[in-house]
């Protein structure tokens, strides 16, 4: 195995050991002994990748993103398209959006993060956008990806639909409805 797979592989353990914890005691309550105990993996290898739980934390957000770029690229795009490509990427990953909205994290974690996952939207080219480097649409990235965060957390946290298209449904129902309000 390559140093970078042993690397990954040891990161790995170190999120599925956090989200395991996490179904059963609060965050703050997690200790390092606990994580290392669960991941297989020495107190040194934590500290040489990790400086915090919270940092494990930003490692798989890391990787969620850049997997969802890499999604966004295959898809043709069209605005009402948003809400259904987000919630088909996440419905996968529901269980441990779940445990982070339960656990009061999903909300810190992505507006901790609210400017990366802005210019990572902002390098996707979509028709309804012009120019990359315009300062209104990353305004206006960051305002939405608020409110989507704060939705997202909601519906996470209560009883979730049995499919995703139920959620993108409403989303989009609800989103014509402003959109129509607003053209009035």
């Amino acid at each position: 195995m390559t140093r970078d797979k042993m690397i990954e592989q040891s990161k790995n353990a170190f999120v599925d050991a956090l989200f395991c914890l996490l179904e059963h005691e609060q965050f703050e309550d997690i200790t390092i002994k606990q994580l290392t105990l669960e991941s297989g993996y020495s107190r040194r290898t934590y500290y040489r990748y990790f400086g915090s739980k919270t940092s494990i934390l930003d490692e798989m957000l890391a990787k969620y993103l850049h997997s969802y770029q890499k999604y966004l690229l295959g898809l043709p795009m069209k605005p009402e398209d948003i809400s259904r490509c987000v919630i088909n990427f996440l419905w996968p990953h529901r269980q441990r959006v779940v445990i982070l909205a339960r656990n009061n994290l999903l909300v810190p974690l992505l507006t901790r993060h609210i400017s990366k996952i802005a210019d990572m939207l902002l390098d996707i080219r979509v028709p309804w956008r012009q120019k990359k480097a315009d300062r209104q649409y990353y305004y206006a990235i960051i305002y939405s990806i608020g409110g989507f965060c704060v939705l997202l957390d909601t519906l996470f946290k209560d009883n979730l639909p049995e499919n995703p298209q139920q959620i993108s449904e409403a989303l989009n129902g609800a989103l014509k409805e402003i959109a129509f309000q607003m053209n009035k």
